[in-house]
Order: C-alpha cells, then structure tokens, then sequence
C-alpha cells in the first residue's frame, strides 16, 4: 500500500467552496481501481491550506486514474478554488 500525499493551497476564503467541490467528485477516487480511501483534511493553523490523503494499492493505480477521463472531471471541479498545481508525494509505511 501507498498513501499520495497532495498539498492543495486554497484561495483566501475559498475553502468552503473547495470542500463542496470535493464533496461532489470524491467518488471518483473512492471508485478508482486499487483506491483504499481518501480523505481530505483543512490545515489547523493555515485554514487555506489543505491536504488530500489517498490510499493507493500501488502508485501505479494512483497514475493509471490521471489517464482516465473521470480525472479531468475530478480537476476541473476543484482546480478554480487552488492557487497552483498541488504538491504530491507517494509514501509507503516503514513501521507501525
């Protein structure tokens, strides 16, 4: 298992309408093949910062999800609340 760690920077006073963005267009990750959950979480000390947990099978499926065309609905619905391209990494667990 791999969890993508994507950094999203929010427009200012714009986080409201990101999270209803996401709200309606989350099952396309949740739908993905190899998708284990994904959860959004909003920065505590930075409410305009937040980060987009997504549990993977492999990076391989996180990538073969960015060619299919479900993708682009998934950016488009949250890309006008964004600052720029998010920041993501691939982790995998190393212990507990």
């Amino acid at each position: 298992m791999v969890r993508e760690i994507a950094i999203l920077n929010v427009q200012s006073g714009k986080g409201a309408d990101l999270e209803e963005a996401y709200g309606g267009v989350a099952s396309v990750l949740e739908e993905a093949p190899g998708n284990r959950g994904a959860t959004l979480h909003r920065g505590v000390e930075d409410p305009d910062s937040y980060t987009l947990i997504v549990e993977w099978d492999s990076v391989e499926d996180h990538i073969a999800l960015t060619e299919r065309p479900e993708f682009e609905q998934f950016g488009a619905a949250i890309g006008p609340y964004l600052t720029g391209q998010p920041e993501v990494r691939h982790v995998e667990p190393v212990s507990g």
